[in-house]
């Protein structure tokens, strides 16, 4: 069985913003126990720990073409 790790490298950002949005509303809407509650919470913190690392390796992939000196076209990595 794979481990979570695993598990989360498998899924899309978008899977896991849902599930971000689930995980809140549950937690909003108050009608969950103190142990469920945390347990959601730490799902919760994986989920956005996941989001921030497909975000980062996103950014890294965003590039940019430019005309290069020789007129030829350059790509370039934009940082935000």
């Amino acid at each position: 069985m794979p481990n979570k790790k695993e598990q989360s490298s498998e899924k899309s950002f978008e899977e896991s913003v849902k599930q971000l949005k689930e995980i809140v509303s549950q937690l909003e809407n108050g009608e969950i126990d103190l142990d469920k509650s945390v347990d959601l919470f730490a799902q919760g913190i994986d989920e956005l720990a996941f989001c921030k690392e497909k975000l980062g390796q996103t950014n890294a992939k965003i590039t940019e073409l430019k005309a290069g000196k020789n007129g030829k076209l350059v790509e370039e990595i934009l940082n935000f």
